[in-house]
């Protein structure tokens, strides 16, 4: 059986969860799925390589449209069909909602991340929500045949707020890499990022896209609060009012010990984490929300929200606290830069709980929605 991958959203270097989500669960899902031929269709003028790609049963198809002009003719004309554009297939899979025309009589299986840009549509830029109301979300989830959601969070989110029956949707969680994120990692190669990055002694480190939904402005000021010299280390690729977190860094009282060191390559990501004393991370909505669950494969103590679905992925492996409570934030913060018992108790429970997730699971479960 041939199957479609709609792969449109590969479209940079610095992947966001959703294209790390795309990149990982597929590679699994080609290395143990023999049996099925895969179209990966993207559209774009220069040619991509995709090494990770290389399967004898996955090949490319490119198309070279102006994606407005695309998109367009999607919206307005229903027209042109995925399948006219990448090929004949029996099943198309979307990791994530783009906009799209399909045939009725293609199985349509859907990755759902999250609902925010429904529930939380603030937290989001202008033309984002415009992007959002554009490819219509409710409209393409009640399209979908099948629907996978990346957490139990999610697929009940779905139920409540989309009316989504609940047999068409099957929740399979994101993983951590366990060849890159665990407690035996290079120390010369941790001595390099180190020194690469200029790093301080101790620190707390946050690595995410710098936007208002992963709540920045409270962990800045809930760091002002702490004793001590330990510093702050936030990393990521610069989104949506990013000026207004580096507007905060600059003008804190405690400057000279907040750092932003940028986008952080996937390469570094493992030591960088590892190498931090507290891992923060008081996002106010996730799917999911990976970075804490590798922080914990690494063997770094973990502090995340008590919202969504971060007591879901991460249980009682990290200090909840309520992201909207700066001082509550401050204390996790404290509690885990001098409380050894507290420290050495998640930690433990981390490397248990990092061990419960597995890409190939994910694609296993992928699979049986695909066929």
């Amino acid at each position: 059986m041939r199957i479609i991958v709609d792969i449109r959203s590969l479209h940079t270097k610095e992947l966001s969860g959703v294209e790390y989500f795309t990149t990982q669960v597929l590679e699994q899902l080609f290395a143990i799925d023999k049996d099925n031929q895969y179209t990966l269709y993207y559209n774009a003028f220069k040619k991509k390589q995709f090494d990770q790609f290389h399967f004898i049963n996955v090949v490319l198809k490119q198309t070279r449209i102006p994606n407005r002009l695309l998109n367009f003719v999607f919206k307005f004309f229903k027209y042109p069909t995925i399948e006219s554009l990448a090929g004949e297939g029996r099943v198309l899979l979307m990791p994530n909602p783009n906009m799209v025309v399909v045939r009725s009589t293609t199985k349509f299986v859907l990755v759902v991340h999250d609902l925010s840009p429904i529930l939380m549509p603030e937290m989001y830029s202008l033309k984002a929500q415009m992007w959002h109301k554009f490819i219509n979300i409710p409209k393409l989830v009640k399209r979908a045949d099948k629907i996978l959601a990346v957490s139990d969070f999610t697929k009940q989110t779905l139920i409540d707020k989309l009316g989504i029956e609940p047999n068409k949707i099957v929740s399979a969680p994101l993983a951590v890499d366990h060849e890159r994120f665990n407690k035996n990692l290079d120390i010369v190669k941790l001595r390099s990022v180190r020194n690469r990055y200029g790093l301080p002694g101790e620190f707390i480190l946050f690595l995410g896209t710098i936007e208002p939904r992963k709540n920045l402005g409270r962990l800045i000021s809930a760091f002002e609060q702490l004793s001590g010299n330990t510093h702050l280390v936030i990393g990521g690729k610069l989104g949506w009012k990013y000026s207004e977190v580096l507007r905060q860094i600059e003008q804190s009282k405690k400057r000279s010990m907040i750092h932003y060191i940028n986008y952080v390559s996937e390469e570094d990501k493992p030591y960088l984490i590892k190498l931090a004393s507290v891992f923060a991370w008081p996002s106010l909505y996730e799917g999911f929300g990976l970075p804490p669950l590798e922080a914990a494969a690494v063997g770094t103590p973990v502090l995340t929200s008590n919202v969504t679905s971060l007591p879901e992925v991460m249980g009682e492996s990290a200090l909840l606290v309520n992201p909207y409570n700066i001082e509550e934030i401050t204390r996790g913060l404290d509690t885990l830069l001098t409380q050894e018992i507290v420290r050495d108790k998640l930690i433990k429970r981390g490397f248990d709980r990092a061990s419960k997730f597995s890409w190939d699971k994910t694609a296993e479960k992928l699979k049986s929605l695909l066929n």
